[in-house]
């Protein structure tokens, strides 16, 4: 009787050794899965944010490009004399 016991611990324990392996492996291959998934949104995440950086370059280029016209045009009107002046309001309002 006392080595039917045995053996039925043995046995209960290994069936609970054979269960704990399985899900260790089944944890493990799930967490290793996350992972991978991660390291794909990181990269995707990097792609755009590259993207966005290359945009934002060239919209600072295309304003840079717009202010030094402005600039321009105010060095233009700052140094009209009277005449000119005159000539510029009447070009203006013809328009």
């Amino acid at each position: 009787m006392i080595d039917n016991i045995k053996r039925f611990f043995i046995g209960l324990c290994y069936v609970a050794g054979c269960y704990l392996v399985v899900l260790a492996v089944v944890i493990i291959y799930s967490y290793s899965k996350k992972i991978i998934n991660n390291e794909d949104t990181i990269k995707e995440n990097v792609t755009i944010t590259d993207s966005i950086i290359k945009v934002n370059d060239s919209i600072k280029i295309k304003v840079e490009h717009l202010d030094s016209i402005k600039n321009a045009k105010v060095i233009e009107v700052q140094t009209l004399d009277n005449d000119s002046t005159l000539k510029l309001f009447y070009k203006l309002v013809s328009e």
